[in-house]
């Protein structure tokens, strides 16, 4: 039984830096002949397997939520959607999505996704399905190599370059065991320091996380600039030459 959790709790203050006149969270921005949330639930239905869906929204945009996946007529089949209100941190939001799946029946794996990675390939959605019934670790998380050069700066002052080789960009969707990611999201809540993705908190209590290969093209929308590439990306649906996708990092 697998259900899976759709993250869109933030207010997005660094894309609205960079578009002063965005009057919504980017979430909720058009994007194309949708919404950037509505993309990236129609890509997870686009899987089939899920019993249901929970969406984690800020609290005051939840009724706008609803009115956005009723206006783009999205077929959910048998999965139920959910819209619930998220947290004050993106790990409080990962806990209160999981907590409300409890309310039908504990699933026995979990899907997390950022709600603003709207364009999931065919390709890479291959490689998801593929990973949700492997149970080899606690987690699987999809990752690509960093292609630029990374420094260590301290006071405005370069310190050492990092070697990039053994470093990589982690994305979602992320895969877990549900009861494991369940008890550490609630550890997690009362440890004062914030973790920026789930699967850190595997780590950080020891559960061991699996890698596979990730999509350059499976970008986190922060900036206004990036609205572009996602709409010529979704436009185009599909990439034709699987060479684009990055190689299985090797860790």
């Amino acid at each position: 039984m697998i259900d899976a959790a759709l993250l869109g709790g933030g207010i997005g203050r660094r894309f609205s830096e960079s578009n002063s006149s965005a009057s919504l969270p980017k979430q909720f921005q058009p994007l194309g002949q949708s919404t950037v949330f509505v993309h990236s639930l129609r890509a997870l239905l686009s899987l089939g397997c899920f019993r249901q869906i929970v969406i984690a929204v800020p609290k005051p945009y939840i009724g706008l939520a609803e009115a956005q996946i009723k206006d783009a007529q999205v077929e959910a089949g048998a999965t139920q959607v959910r819209i619930i209100a998220g947290g004050e941190l993106r790990q409080d939001s990962s806990r209160l999505a999981l907590q409300a799946m409890t309310d039908i029946s504990p699933p026995t794996r979990v899907l997390i996704h950022d709600a603003c990675r709207p364009y999931l390939s065919q390709a890479f959605l291959r490689r998801i399905k593929q990973h949700i019934d492997d149970r080899s670790y606690g987690a699987w998380v999809p990752a690509v190599p960093v292609v630029d050069t990374l420094k260590r700066i301290e006071d405005q002052r370069v310190i050492e370059t990092v070697d990039r080789s053994r470093v990589f960009r982690v994305q979602t969707p992320q895969i877990f065991e549900y009861l494991i990611i369940r008890e550490l999201l609630e550890k997690a809540a009362a440890e004062a320091a914030p973790f920026t993705d789930d699967a850190s908190i595997c780590e950080y209590f020891g559960i061991p996380v699996g890698v596979f290969e990730g999509d350059v093209r499976n970008i986190k929308l922060t900036h206004d600039f990036e609205m572009a590439t996602l709409a010529r990306f979704l436009e185009q649906k599909e990439q034709p030459c699987e060479s684009e996708l990055v190689s299985t990092p090797t860790v």
